[in-house]
């Protein structure tokens, strides 16, 4: 039997204790694997702030994971790219499984709005989340083997914001040479957009956010032009996009702002014919007016993009890999926290002091 110390969050009362689960082993096409590094997202801290629906029983969480594997179950040979894998390897994993077995997940390809989906797991119980020392990953639960050479820090770097990103210029669809994309945001899914899109034929990739050190990444990251949205008014913003598109525009916008405000100046920043993909706005309940007429008059695509498919999970590992020597993309890991401080983790996340923090659970 193998104890396993989680970090519980109780939603009704918000409150977060250390508690312990006892694992048998590793399930029926599954594996055990310690937990090395774990990493926080902005939807850690929406949900401790209410914004994201939590059951009304404690439950462990943290859905950006590495480790290595200490127990595979039986018929477990390989990832779920193919690549074999055993005892001691290293991995990667999203405990926020779907059935693919369900109207969703099989005709739509859409998993995201699984409604089988075993996520959050209940606290005290055998689970693939990441706030916890060892994760049980039952057959369902997509994993991959982490490249020979990549860092951990450098997997988690980007977290779960890597395969958003992918989802979400995959959306966005072909973007030819003659096209400018603009990315709002400079969190993990805004920066992963931004040498996403480089790495198309675009002509142009302008990056908007802040801080500073986050604008600093974005050139890092292949942005041609950062435009600092603390010492810019929208107007201003709105006149320096058409003063590198000759006055027209972008003719895509993604946004990983995650912020209201966001959406209705990215309207804005379209050119005519322009495409609009939404995939840091997922939580709460605010509205902005939004007019129709011009949406079809101007030949608009408003293109929602939430959650990710496994082959899209696995293309944020490679592409990560590739980049992680050149970049130094372990670099962007700024603060580490012990398991017990993921109150602190989470904080340190949501205020904007840290580029990227992660929990080391050992």
């Amino acid at each position: 039997m193998i104890t396993s110390r989680q970090m519980s969050w109780n939603g009704p009362d918000s409150t977060l204790r250390l508690v312990e689960a006892e694992l048998a082993g590793p399930p029926p096409g599954g594996l055990l694997a310690r937990v090395t590094l774990a990493g926080v997202c902005g939807t850690d801290a929406h949900r401790l702030a209410g914004q994201v629906r939590s059951p009304a029983h404690p439950i462990v969480f943290g859905h950006e994971a590495v480790g290595v594997i200490e127990a595979v179950g039986a018929d477990l040979t390989s990832d779920w790219a193919g690549n074999p894998v055993g005892v001691g390897d290293r991995i990667t994993w999203f405990p926020n499984a779907s059935c693919y077995r369900c109207h969703a997940c099989v005709v739509l390809q859409n998993n995201s709005m699984c409604t089988n989906k075993t996520w959050p797991e209940p606290a005290g119980t055998a689970s693939a989340a990441g706030f916890q020392e060892v994760a049980s990953l039952h057959r369902n639960v997509a994993f991959f083997r982490i490249p020979d050479g990549a860092p951990e820090e450098a997997i988690i770097a980007f977290g779960c914001g890597m395969p958003t990103a992918v989802t979400a210029v995959d959306k966005a669809g072909i973007i030819t040479a003659t096209e400018t994309v603009v990315v709002q945001g400079s969190g993990p899914v805004g920066l992963s957009a931004t040498l996403l899109a480089r790495r198309t034929h675009a002509r142009q990739v302008i990056l908007i956010g802040a801080p500073a050190d986050r604008l600093e990444w974005g050139k890092r990251l292949g942005a041609d032009h950062v435009i600092d949205i603390g010492t810019t008014t929208p107007e201003e913003r709105l006149a320096q996009v058409r003063d590198l598109t000759a006055g027209r525009g972008a003719d895509v916008v993604i946004e990983a702002a995650g912020t209201l405000p966001a959406f209705s100046e990215g309207i804005r920043l379209l050119a005519n014919g322009g495409r609009y993909v939404i995939s840091g706005l997922y939580s709460g309940d605010k509205t902005v007016p939004i007019n129709p007429v011009e949406i079809n008059n101007r030949n608009l695509q408003l293109l929602g993009s939430f959650s990710t498919r496994p082959a899209q999970k696995y293309e944020g590992v490679l592409v990560t890999a590739q980049y992680a020597d050149e970049l130094q993309l372990a670099d962007f890991v700024s603060h580490r926290f012990p398991l017990a401080e993921v109150r602190s983790a989470i904080e340190s996340m949501a205020s904007g002091a840290a580029t990227k923090t992660v929990v080391v659970p050992s």
